[in-house]
């Protein structure tokens, strides 16, 4: 299994680079690459060509595409189409090691994915999942469709919805407020 982190998108309602906010005392594209570091997984980071001087020593994915995570969804199997993705948004900073290894001790290879349930929504939460090889050619034809919702793409699937045990795991922070209040 590889491990995917988002960190390619404009973050235009923050106003500044969310993968590189701290909160955990390091730059948060950091912190996601450590936790799945600790889950003994080979993390690499999913950003525009623009952005790579933000992630020294970093394993990196150019995402070509620019449509959002599925972009980067899609550039990590282009690399590495036989492998599991483990994908973790940057601005999800509540995500821990407890988080990881909870999706994989239920991940179920056979199904399309292993998502959390977000109890708010109900829906699939497609940043903090599991991706298993066989989804590549149902991302690949969503994205020639011009589907580009990840989560559109999971609730139309055969996937592995798993209860959140703890809900702030799926939050995410996308303004300055948000940020400021996460403290």
């Amino acid at each position: 299994m590889k491990g995917l982190v988002l960190a390619g998108g404009y973050s235009t309602r923050m106003g500044t680079d969310k993968s590189l906010l701290h909160y955990h005392g390091v730059a948060q594209w950091q912190h996601c690459k450590n936790i799945l570091g600790k889950a003994n997984i080979e993390s690499f980071i999913s950003c525009r060509a623009e952005q790579t001087s933000s992630f020294l020593e970093a394993h990196l994915l150019i995402d070509p595409y620019q449509v959002g995570p599925l972009g980067g969804i899609l550039s990590a199997f282009e690399r590495y189409p036989d492998e599991p993705w483990l994908v973790i948004a940057c601005d999800m900073p509540f995500v821990d090691e407890e988080a990881i290894e909870f999706l994989i001790q239920n991940r179920r290879p056979f199904q399309i994915a292993t998502a959390f349930q977000n109890p708010e929504s109900l829906s699939p939460e497609p940043l903090l999942t599991i991706w298993e090889p066989h989804s590549y050619s149902l991302l690949t034809n969503a994205y020639q469709e011009g589907r580009r919702s990840p989560k559109n793409i999971l609730e139309q699937a055969a996937i592995n919805l798993l209860p959140c045990p703890h809900p702030q795991w799926l939050r995410n922070i996308n303004t300055l407020a948000e940020y400021q209040n996460s403290f």
